[in-house]
């Protein structure tokens, strides 16, 4: 077989997988009455914000420390230029989160590597069955544009070019806070492998002097901090004491968000994974492999099981009683209390078995670092892992970084898989 027979395969695999998704917007744009509707849930007070930012399309400091959202603005910011041109109806908004997931879903097809086929399609369809994906792109949610700078970030990233990463990466930051564990992972990655190959602190001053990568994601983690000071906080004091958000910003934390958080990583990722690439038997080694993470793991997480629970923060701003579907479905089936903490439990150490090891990794501090943040959300729900599964599964098909990957030799020549393709 010639050279020129995977690339073809692989142009073949983009090219069908494009047309696939193209037929199945079109059906969903036709489905929901080409988005038209009434308001949905959080777009009753997400128009009137974008349409205030419609007014400034350069939007003043005044506007942006006395909108009335806990999120960042670009996504308003954004909805506003569209508001401005093409008139206030929901309908634009729709199609402007529709056209961003679709360009979404185009990137991840074409930047994704020359992997195997069962690694393709495992990802993309991994991401497009997470049920909050489709609701975050037929309504104006402000998810999609946070998903997109994170996806462009990660791309840059793998292609070398830190400064255009670090400012896809801000761009993120600027459309959902908690998107600035994607760069702190970055840096918490560089930093961990510069000390691995450091024998001395002198050493680890040197390789870090060396190679400054992890700079330009230190200044994207970095770009949170003018909020903070422009809000005296992570959101508007006033708007989170209203939405009955934590009081105490800094220490107010909930680890059973943490707990439910890993749950629904094992169920969109960890477990698709293993069953489709059959890596079953790792987790049954994994106690006997690594007895002392194991055993650890199993300690901690009873003791969160048991101490800190997963429980909604159901108040008068948030009646919905259950922490995301994955709750809903277990509470349906008449599973409820200790049971349910148990398996919440169970699938968290499943979750921590897959990611945290001695090989820790870039992916394995996205997981740490997005999860743990989770801890200081309002309040629990499966779209906020959307983000981190969607670059889970993107990085599933990169060789580099996919942790159950084995190098095969190649008689006379190297092959890095790692590396971004395009084609």
């Amino acid at each position: 077989m010639s050279d020129s027979m995977p690339m073809q395969y692989t142009m073949l695999r983009k090219s069908s997988s494009t047309l696939l998704i193209l037929v199945l917007f079109s059906f969903i744009f036709i489905l929901k009455n080409h988005l038209k509707g009434d308001l949905y849930q959080d777009e009753n007070h997400y128009l009137p914000t974008a349409v205030q930012f419609s007014s400034q399309p350069i939007p003043s400091l005044h506007l942006l420390e006395t909108y009335e959202q806990l999120n960042t603005p670009i996504p308003f910011i954004l909805g506003g230029w569209t508001i401005k041109v093409f008139g206030e109806n929901i309908q634009n908004l729709r199609l402007l989160t529709f056209c961003l997931s679709f360009i979404l879903i185009l990137i991840f097809i074409w930047t994704s590597p020359d992997t195997t086929p069962v690694r393709f399609w495992l990802s993309l369809c991994g991401l497009l069955i997470f049920p909050n994906y489709y609701l975050i792109s037929v309504f104006y949610y402000t998810d999609i544009f946070a998903m997109l700078f994170v996806l462009l970030g990660l791309v840059y990233y793998l292609r070398g070019s830190h400064l255009f990463g670090a400012i896809f990466f801000i761009a993120a930051i600027c459309s959902r806070q908690y998107m600035l564990a994607f760069p702190a992972a970055i840096v918490a990655d560089g930093l961990t492998n510069s000390l691995r190959k450091s024998a001395s602190i002198s050493g680890f001053i040197k390789n870090i002097s060396s190679n400054k990568t992890w700079v330009y994601y230190t200044i994207a983690v970095l770009s949170i901090v003018p909020w903070i000071i422009l809000w005296k906080g992570f959101a508007p004091k006033a708007l989170m004491i209203a939405q009955h958000y934590a009081q105490n910003q800094l220490t107010d934390y909930n680890p059973g968000y943490v707990l439910y958080a890993a749950a629904i990583i094992a169920c969109y990722y960890v477990i698709p994974e293993a069953i489709a690439t059959r890596k079953i038997h790792y987790y049954i080694a994994y106690p006997k492999l690594h007895p002392n993470y194991f055993f650890t793991m199993v300690f901690g997480i009873s003791l969160l099981v048991y101490l800190c629970p997963a429980q909604q923060a159901y108040n008068e701003y948030f009646t919905w009683p259950y922490l995301g579907y994955v709750d809903q479905l277990m509470i349906n089936i008449g599973l409820d209390g200790a049971p349910k903490q148990i398996i919440f439990g169970l699938l968290m150490l499943i979750t921590c078995m897959r990611f945290i090891s001695p090989h820790i990794n870039l992916v394995s501090w996205l997981f740490i670092i997005n999860t743990l943040l989770l801890g200081k959300a309002q309040l629990s729900w499966d779209k906020y892992s959307l983000p981190l599964i969607m670059t889970l599964w993107f990085l599933l098909m990169f060789d580099k970084y996919w942790f159950f990957y084995v190098q095969k030799p190649v008689e006379g020549k190297h092959i890095d898989k790692g590396t971004l393709h395009y084609s």
